[in-house]
């Protein structure tokens, strides 16, 4: 959701309605509406909000209250990023709560039935990606978790530090030769959300890696970034920069499948783009050539998850 007008919502109540108050508070919450100073709630502005907001307030009022609704209003002192802003903090608030439970509750699967668990943190995970109008990838984030326990339960999700894209402007990327799908997603990744300019270089076997500082080495062993737990490269790269939002579950399950070799669980289109990457490394035994010619390759695979159907 993208939208820059606003619905505001005020409120008040007797004294001795404190019960009810609370419970005007808690639908508030649940409607994913964030607080603006003392009194004042805003939702992003459509017709479902400002039909729940319309019930909030004849629910004040029959209680001998008052409420204001204010539909498609702009609080001039307060820019829509920083509203923006308000209600992605209060959603990955959310999602930090329930990453802690659930992380908590599934290290020890003997206490119950994992699978019941997983689906139960599922399920309340969906109730606050419903409120996530404006999200910044944690709730992906945490579903490719939920997922990835039920995949590997004896395994620990890993927990990927959070990187400053900053940190990687005009740096050269460091991999091995003959690169494969994991070396080429991870730099179309970089190239595409990361650093338009990013240069690739390749580390022939048996050569030590150097120690520079302008260059980033991925997807070999001591490498900045590199398969973590139960992750690629990729997915490593895509968590480190928080860039799961903008590459949807489907495709991340692809490639992760076709590096893993493991078709069991994966969306059936993933042997048939093993098929057209194994075509395009056959047509492509030039390292740098195969990696620019990837770069569009993924671009299209990318478009086929998220181009509009007519």
């Amino acid at each position: 959701m993208n939208n820059k007008n606003w619905l505001i919502f005020s409120f008040s109540v007797p004294a001795k309605h404190q019960a009810f108050r609370v419970k005007i508070w808690r639908k508030l919450n649940a409607l994913g509406a964030v607080q603006v100073k003392n009194a004042l709630y805003l939702l992003p502005a459509g017709e479902h909000h400002q039909e729940q907001l319309t019930w909030l307030a004849k629910e004040t009022e029959d209680q001998g209250g008052e409420a204001v609704i204010l539909a498609g209003g702009e609080l001039l002192h307060t820019p829509d990023a920083q509203i923006r802003t308000m209600f992605t903090r209060a959603r990955d608030e959310d999602y930090h709560r329930l990453e802690e439970e659930a992380r908590a509750a599934l290290a020890t699967p003997e206490s119950g039935d994992l699978q019941a668990s997983l689906r139960k943190f599922v399920r309340r995970l969906e109730v606050i990606r419903a409120i996530d109008f404006f999200p910044s990838g944690r709730g992906e984030a945490l579903l490719r978790m939920l997922e990835e326990v039920g995949r590997h339960p004896h395994e620990t999700p890993p927990v990927i530090p959070r990187r400053d894209p900053a940190a990687v402007q005009g740096k050269t990327w460091l991999t091995r030769t003959n690169p494969y799908v994991d070396r080429l997603s991870s730099f179309w990744l970089v190239r595409r959300h990361l650093d338009p300019e990013a240069r690739v270089a390749f580390l022939p076997p048996g050569e030590a890696v150097p120690q520079q500082a302008d260059t980033v080495v991925f997807d070999m062993a001591e490498a900045d970034f590199t398969h973590t737990g139960g992750l690629i490269t990729f997915e490593v790269i895509a968590e480190a920069f928080g860039l799961t939002d903008a590459i949807p579950l489907p495709m991340r399950r692809v490639l992760r499948a076709i590096d893993l070799e493991d078709f069991e669980n994966a969306p059936e289109e993933a042997r048939g783009v093993k098929r057209m990457l194994d075509g395009l490394v056959a047509a492509c035994p030039d390292d740098r050539q195969r990696m620019e010619r990837a770069l569009v390759f993924f671009d299209t695979l990318l478009a086929s998850y998220t181009a509009t159907k007519k």
